[in-house]
């Protein structure tokens, strides 16, 4: 019994502990790619950078080609629109928690799959459905983009 209670007070802990980071660590920005793809996201924008030599794009957004290491990128806007190329749920974690789904997002747009939250009950969702980009504000400091089956 006493390591079962010493087991729910180190989990209480831990939760304390994720909900008190969670706020900073999005905030925490690390460089100035970042820092621009939250600026953007604060304006309703979802967008990345695309190498101007290969002409790929890199999701998250960095400050160089992953592919051919260029360091000649320009930032793009992604498509709102894509289809559910996978989800779960897990319990607690930065950024998420249950009942907070977790999915991969195909873009239609021949764009990069996108790990995002997905605004559904995850009894709600299947492998394939059309989903578009809506976004959620996390604090009047963060705004997220999240994905929401579509409604026809």
């Amino acid at each position: 019994m006493k390591q079962r209670l010493s087991s729910l007070s180190k989990e209480r802990t831990m939760v304390e502990v994720l909900d008190k980071v969670t706020p900073r660590a999005m905030r925490y920005y690390g460089d100035l790619f970042t820092e621009e793809f939250y600026r953007r996201l604060k304006k309703k924008e979802l967008c990345t950078t695309r190498c101007r030599g290969c002409r790929k794009l890199a999701f998250p957004p960095r400050a160089f080609c992953p592919y051919c290491f260029s360091d000649q990128v320009e930032w793009v806007t992604l498509g709102s629109r894509g289809r559910l190329y996978a989800f779960t749920q897990q319990h607690r974690a930065l950024r998420f928690n249950r009942p907070d789904v977790i999915g991969l997002v195909e873009l239609e747009d021949g764009g990069p799959r996108i790990l995002s939250r997905i605004d559904a009950r995850i009894e709600e969702l299947k492998i394939g459905m059309q989903m578009e980009l809506s976004f959620i504000e996390i604090s009047p400091d963060i705004m997220l983009h999240q994905f929401r089956p579509m409604t026809k």
